[in-house]
């Protein structure tokens, strides 16, 4: 990869059709895991937006994933009695590579990054959903 220069990449974001559960409540609240999202804004943001919609959905892609993981458990831990599904699949993230000098092509790299979806609630969930 010495005689190339990464160009850009192309990371589309994840939609509401994208999510693999099938039946979600319209007042859920979606909080969505970046690896520089602070711990702290989070968990207070899910904690009081609990009290309102009853249902979150956590999403967390690649390096973020631990970070949701542990959100998720401190908040299971202030809110007792929370029902969980948890759902875990693959986003495809393209790079592309520049050659340095004219006689090479240039590359595109398909790269597939884990994806986490974790579905909380008050309320029972849909025990046949698997996860």
């Amino acid at each position: 990869m010495e005689n190339y220069v990464k160009g850009m990449n192309t990371d589309p974001d994840i939609e509401w059709g994208d999510l693999p559960f099938k039946c979600l409540p319209s007042n859920l609240t979606w909080m969505k895991v970046r690896p520089g999202s602070k711990m702290t804004n989070l968990i207070e943001f899910a904690i009081t937006s609990m009290d309102v919609t009853k249902t979150q959905m956590w999403s967390g892609i690649g390096p973020a994933i631990g970070k949701t993981i542990s959100c998720v458990e401190i908040v299971k831990r202030k809110i007792p009695n929370l029902h969980q599904i948890s759902k875990i699949s693959y986003h495809k993230c393209e790079e592309y590579w520049n050659p340095k000098n004219n006689e090479l092509d240039s590359l595109r790299v398909v790269r597939n990054v884990p994806l986490l979806h974790i579905l909380l609630s008050v309320e029972p969930l849909d025990s046949n959903e698997p996860g």
